[in-house]
């Protein structure tokens, strides 16, 4: 990862609700030390948290820890997990945590669920 503390804008694909949404894959060769912890939250437009996918619990996958190779896998996020979402444009930040304790947020976007037509 470069010195820029600025996250990485990064929109995910829209969901239906109640469609289960496809695991993304991250990688970053730029690192200095081994990787501990990655952590997405997903807010609604007032800022309460609306799913959390973390490695220390789950939703998140640490593949490769090294420093110089991380890689990550974030998702899937269930059907269940999209359903008790409120369709509209919601915000998400990917942060990380090495193993000397620096927190960096990586990438941070939008995440548009659309309503579920179909019952």
């Amino acid at each position: 990862m470069s010195a820029n503390l600025k996250p990485s804008c990064y929109n995910w694909a829209s969901v239906v609700q109640g469609d289960t949404f496809p695991a993304i894959v991250f990688a970053a060769s730029g690192t200095s030390a081994d990787l501990a912890r990655v952590r997405v939250t997903v807010k609604d437009k007032d800022g309460n948290a609306k799913l959390t996918l973390d490695s220390n619990t789950s939703g998140v996958t640490l593949n490769d820890t090294t420093a110089g190779s991380w890689n990550y896998t974030v998702g899937p996020v269930s059907a269940a997990d999209t359903t008790s979402i409120a369709a509209g444009t919601h915000s998400y930040d990917l942060e990380t945590t090495d193993v000397g304790g620096v927190v960096r947020t990586h990438f941070h976007g939008f995440w548009e669920i659309l309503p579920q037509i179909t019952s």
